[in-house]
C-alpha cells in the first residue's frame, strides 16, 4: 500500500513547476518574494514542495565554495505546517520561532551565530510585538505601505489607496495613520526587530532563507492571516522567500470571511490583499486521463519492480513529452525485458484510468486512495483465505464508487445471467434490466475496460466491498422513528394507512426519502407477481416526495409482463404527473404486454370520449 504523504519522487513530470519555484526561491534580485503553489487538496502541492526544497538543497551543495567559507551552505531551507499549531499557540509566535530555532543550530552554524539567534529569542518578545501589529496589517497590506511601515505618512498612503480602492476617505485614513502614530514603541520595536532579523542572517552567510508553509488552506481565518502578518510585517526581508501550499479558493474564502465589509465599493478584498502577499503564484494543473494512467502506472510498479528496474522506468517517464502516454511500446525500446514484468501492472493502471481519470478531476490523491482500497480489500479477503481476481475486484470497485445504482444491478444474484448475455453482447430483451444502462456513456466506458467478470461469483467481492452494499443488511436501520412508521404504512398498502404515510412526508429528510422508496420498491421487485397496492404507495409516495423522474425509470425497469390491468389502473394518477412525452413512453412499453395494452386503449378510448363530450358543451 502507499502512504498518504508527500512524495520524493516525480511520477507527473511536474520537475518544470519545481524548477521554477526554485529558480524564484533563490533570485537575490527578486527577493522578499512570496510564491503560491496553488492546487486542489491532494493534487500533489506537499510532494512538489518537498521535491522543490530538494532541488534548492542539491543545487546549493553542488556550488563550489570559498576557502574561507569552508562547506557552508548559502541557503537555508525551513518547513512550516502552520495546522499544527491551530489551537495550540500563536501561529505568528511559531513561525518566528520556528525560523530563529533553526538558525541557532550548532551543527549549521558558528557559536557567533548561534549565540545571536539565542540572544533574539530571549530578547524579542514575539507575542507582544506580533499582537500589537496584526491589528494593522490588513489596512498596510492594502496601502503596499509594508515595506515601509516605519516611515507611512498621510499623503503616500492616500496615493496608495486611490490605486486600489479609490472611494476611501481621507478622514477614514487620518484614524487609520492615528492608531500607528499614537504607538511610537510598536512602531519601533518591528524597526529594529527587522534590521537585527536581516543582520543576523548576513552574520549566519545565509544568501536565501526559503521558508515552505504547507497546509495553510486548512487553517482557520483567523490563523490564516496571523501568519501573513508575521512574514509580511516581520520577515519580509531581503534574501527570504516563502513558498505556500494551498487551495487558492480557501485562502480567498478566509480573507472575505475575516474582513466582510471593506471601504471603497470597487475593492475586491480577497484579491487585493492574495495579490500583495503572493508576488508569484503556480498553478498546478489537474492530471488528464494518460497522466493518471501514468501515475497509476508508477505506484503499482514501485511495488512490483526491482529498484534498478523502476529507475529505468523512470527514465522513460522523465523523457515524455506533455502529450506523450505511457506505453508498453516505449518500454519495450528501453528494455524488453523490463517491458514483459510492466505488463501485468499496465494492465490494469489501463483499466483503471480509463473510468477513473474523468471521475476525480485529475486528483492524484485520489487515485492512491483508490488503490489502497483496492490492496486492503485484497489482504482482507486473503486474511479470510479468499482469493479475488485484482482485475474483477477494480472494475467492480469503479462501479461501486461512481455508479453504486449500475453496481447494485451488477451484482445481484437474480441478474447474474441476465448481465451475462449484455457482457457477450446478446440482443436484449426489453425485460432484461440492462436494456436501461447499455446506452450509458459511463457504463459504456466501464464495459469497455478489457476485463469481463465471466462465470465469477461476485458474492465474495460483494462481501468486501463498502457494507452498506452487503445483502442482507436492511438500510431501514438507518431511518428515525417517523421515516420508519412511514415505510410501514406504505407496505401496508391499505388506503387508509398510505394516507397517513403521505402526511409524514414532508417531516422527513431527503436521504431517508431516497431510501424509504429504495425499500419501498424492493418489495414489488422481490415478488413474482405485482403487487398493485404497494405499487400505488410507491407511485404515491414518489410524487409527494417529488422522485418522479426516479420512479419511471425504476418502474420501467421491471418487465412489462409482471404488470396487469389493475396495475395499470392504480398507476393513473401517477402518470397524471408526467409530461406528455414521459406517459406515451411509458404507455408504450407497459402496452408490450397485451393485458396492459387493452387496458391502455379502453382507457383512452374513454378519454377521447369525455373529451369530445366537454368540447361540444
Amino acid at each position: 500500500m502507499w502512504p498518504d504523504k508527500e512524495s520524493n519522487i516525480d511520477y507527473l513530470n511536474f520537475g518544470y513547476l519545481v524548477d521554477m519555484v526554485a529558480d524564484i526561491a533563490t533570485n537575490r534580485e527578486l527577493s522578499p518574494s512570496t510564491i503560491g503553489l496553488y492546487g486542489d487538496w491532494g493534487s500533489g502541492k506537499s510532494s512538489l514542495m518537498k521535491l522543490a526544497r530538494q532541488k534548492i538543497e542539491e543545487q546549493d551543495k553542488s556550488v563550489k565554495r570559498g576557502k574561507e567559507d569552508g562547506d557552508q551552505l548559502k541557503t537555508l531551507c525551513i518547513e512550516f505546517n502552520g495546522w499544527l499549531f491551530e489551537g495550540y499557540e500563536d501561529a505568528k509566535t511559531s513561525l518566528c520561532g520556528a525560523i530563529f530555532d533553526a538558525l541557532a543550530d550548532e551543527t549549521r552554524f558558528g557559536p557567533k551565530v548561534v549565540d545571536r539567534a539565542k540572544e533574539f529569542l530571549e530578547k524579542i518578545d514575539f507575542k507582544k510585538i506580533l499582537g500589537k501589529g496584526v491589528k494593522f496589517g490588513l489596512d498596510y497590506l492594502l496601502t503596499g505601505g509594508v515595506g515601509a511601515l516605519t516611515d507611512l505618512t498621510l499623503s503616500s498612503v492616500l496615493n496608495s489607496l486611490k490605486d486600489s480602492a479609490g472611494r476611501i476617505e481621507s478622514k477614514q485614513i487620518e484614524e487609520l495613520l492615528a492608531k500607528l502614530k499614537a504607538d511610537e514603541k510598536t512602531r519601533t520595536e518591528i524597526k529594529n526587530f527587522r534590521k537585527e532579523f536581516g543582520e543576523l542572517l548576513k552574520d549566519s552567510k545565509v544568501e536565501n532563507l526559503v521558508v515552505f508553509i504547507d497546509e495553510l488552506d486548512r487553517c482557520s481565518p483567523d490563523t490564516i492571516l496571523e501568519i501573513f502578518e508575521a512574514m509580511r510585517l516581520f520577515l519580509f526581508v531581503e534574501g527570504t522567500s516563502f513558498v505556500i501550499g494551498a487551495d487558492q479558493r480557501l485562502i480567498e474564502y478566509a480573507i472575505k470571511s475575516k474582513y466582510k465589509e471593506v471601504p471603497g465599493n470597487n475593492l475586491d478584498i480577497s484579491k487585493e490583499y492574495l495579490e500583495k502577499v503572493v508576488q508569484y503564484p503556480i498553478n498546478i494543473p489537474q492530471l488528464n486521463k494518460p497522466e493518471v494512467n501514468q501515475y497509476l502506472s508508477c505506484l503499482l510498479l514501485e511495488k512490483t519492480l526491482e529498484e534498478d528496474d523502476f529507475n529505468k522506468l523512470l527514465e522513460v517517464v522523465c523523457a515524455l513529452q506533455p502529450e506523450d502516454e505511457l506505453t508498453m511500446e516505449l518500454i519495450s525500446e528501453k528494455d524488453q525485458k523490463l517491458a514483459n514484468k510492466c505488463k501485468e501492472d499496465m494492465a490494469l493502471a489501463k483499466q483503471i484510468s480509463s473510468v477513473l481519470a474523468p471521475s476525480i478531476n485529475g486528483n492524484p490523491r485520489q487515485c492512491k486512495r483508490f488503490l489502497n482500497t483496492l490492496y486492503m480489500r485484497m489482504k482482507m479477503a486473503k486474511s479470510r483465505h479468499v482469493e479475488l481476481d485484482k482485475n474483477i475486484l477494480a472494475k467492480l470497485m469503479l462501479a461501486e464508487y461512481f455508479n453504486p445504482e449500475f453496481f447494485k444491478a451488477v451484482t445481484k444474484p437474480e441478474n447474474r445471467e441476465l448481465f451475462k448475455a449484455y457482457e457477450r453482447g446478446e440482443e436484449l430483451s426489453p425485460d432484461n434490466p440492462f436494456a436501461a444502462w447499455k446506452d450509458k456513456e459511463w457504463v459504456k466506458g466501464w464495459m469497455q475496460n478489457g476485463t469481463t467478470l465471466d462465470d465469477e461469483k461476485l458474492d465474495k467481492y460483494v462481501y468486501f466491498a463498502n457494507s452498506k452494499n452487503r445483502y442482507g443488511q436492511s438500510n431501514l436501520d438507518q431511518l428515525s422513528p417517523t421515516a420508519r412508521k412511514c415505510y410501514d404504512y406504505l407496505v401496508d398498502g391499505t388506503e387508509t394507512n398510505r394516507i397517513k404515510a403521505l402526511k409524514l412526508v414532508d417531516s422527513i429528510a431527503p436521504g431517508e426519502k431516497s431510501i424509504i422508496a429504495t425499500e419501498v420498491f424492493a418489495v414489488i421487485e422481490n415478488s413474482s407477481t405485482m403487487n398493485v397496492e404497494v405499487l400505488r404507495s410507491y407511485a404515491d409516495f414518489s410524487v409527494k416526495a417529488g422522485m418522479i423522474e426516479e420512479a419511471l425509470k425504476k418502474m420501467m425497469e421491471q418487465p412489462a409482463s409482471k404488470y396487469t390491468s389493475d396495475a395499470y389502473g392504480q398507476l393513473t394518477s401517477f402518470m397524471s404527473k408526467l409530461s406528455e412525452s414521459e406517459a406515451k413512453r411509458f404507455k408504450e412499453y407497459l402496452s408490450q404486454n397485451e393485458e396492459v395494452k387493452r387496458a391502455v386503449e379502453r382507457g383512452d378510448t374513454i378519454n377521447q370520449k369525455m373529451a369530445s363530450i366537454i368540447k361540444r358543451k
